[in-house]
């Protein structure tokens, strides 16, 4: 069985919902035998970051295929779930109904799922070219579909020295903070009193310079910054905080640390 072979028994297994291109990186690589560590340093990606992707590919693919995958398991459950399930691992044949030759036109498909191989079939006459797969009388057009899949797509990490972050906007604070030498925490939550009684709020980046405390925000432009939560640290004594939106933070990380520091020295 080839890698290929062994991806489309996966997109069969995963309801015809293919892995994501760094999933698929791990899967292809794990396929060859290599490490994790091998795998970072040949794709260029950190080596925390390959292996949660892998840790969450082999959750995934447990559930799919009924038994418990793991990195150095995945040929053995493959070929076994194929022997029962009897997977043709032909792309995009169905095997629930056998179409070859079908003449579809005036077909009710009502309900039916419909997943043909073009080559051996023709349903131009069936089945929308917007609408592959039908269910329950359904058709995704283009928007919805780019929609389902945006909401589908796991939220992207990055790792910069054993910590998490969002953006590559906040990487970029992150590695210019620590060249001033300061102290900072970042993506800290802290337990405050609020008009709710204690609750958590989260400090984007907590900085100490010259005897006070100030909170760094990266901001997406598009989202409303958190006024209340703003006003909360403000009243425990943090009285510098100031929001740079993801642009300006990528493109000039050092600007706005420097900018930062300043105001914190001016209060």
């Amino acid at each position: 069985m080839t890698v290929d072979e062994a991806l489309e028994i996966v997109e069969t297994a995963l309801d015809y919902q293919g892995l994501n291109k760094v999933q698929e990186l791990v899967f292809r690589q794990s396929w060859k035998g290599e490490s994790y560590a091998e795998i970072a340093k040949s794709s260029g990606y950190n080596s925390d970051y390959i292996k949660a992707a892998g840790y969450e590919l082999w959750k995934l693919l447990s559930k799919a295929l009924g038994e418990k995958v793991k990195k150095d398991n995945i040929k053995p459950v493959l070929k076994r779930y194929l022997r029962q399930n009897k997977v043709n691992s032909q792309r995009n044949l169905t095997i629930e109904v056998n179409l070859s030759g079908a003449n579809l036109s005036g077909a009710n498909l009502n309900g039916a799922r419909v997943v043909a191989n073009f080559i051996e079939t023709d349903l131009s006459q069936a089945v929308s070219p917007k609408a592959i797969m039908l269910d329950d009388n359904t058709e995704l057009d283009e928007e919805e579909q780019k929609q389902e899949n945006q909401a589908d797509s796991e939220e992207q990490i990055y790792y910069w020295n054993d910590w998490q972050f969002r953006s590559h906007s906040e990487v970029k604070i992150a590695e210019a903070l620590d060249r001033t030498n300061v102290l900072f925490f970042p993506n800290t939550k802290a337990r405050l009193i609020t008009g709710e009684g204690r609750q958590s709020q989260a400090a984007n980046f907590l900085i100490f310079h010259q005897g006070k405390w100030g909170i760094l925000k990266v901001s997406n432009p598009d989202i409303t910054n958190d006024e209340e939560s703003d006003r909360t640290f403000r009243s425990h004594g943090i009285c510098i905080i100031q929001n740079y939106d993801t642009t300006r933070c990528d493109d000039e990380p050092e600007r706005v640390v420097q900018e930062f520091l300043e105001l914190m020295n001016q209060s």
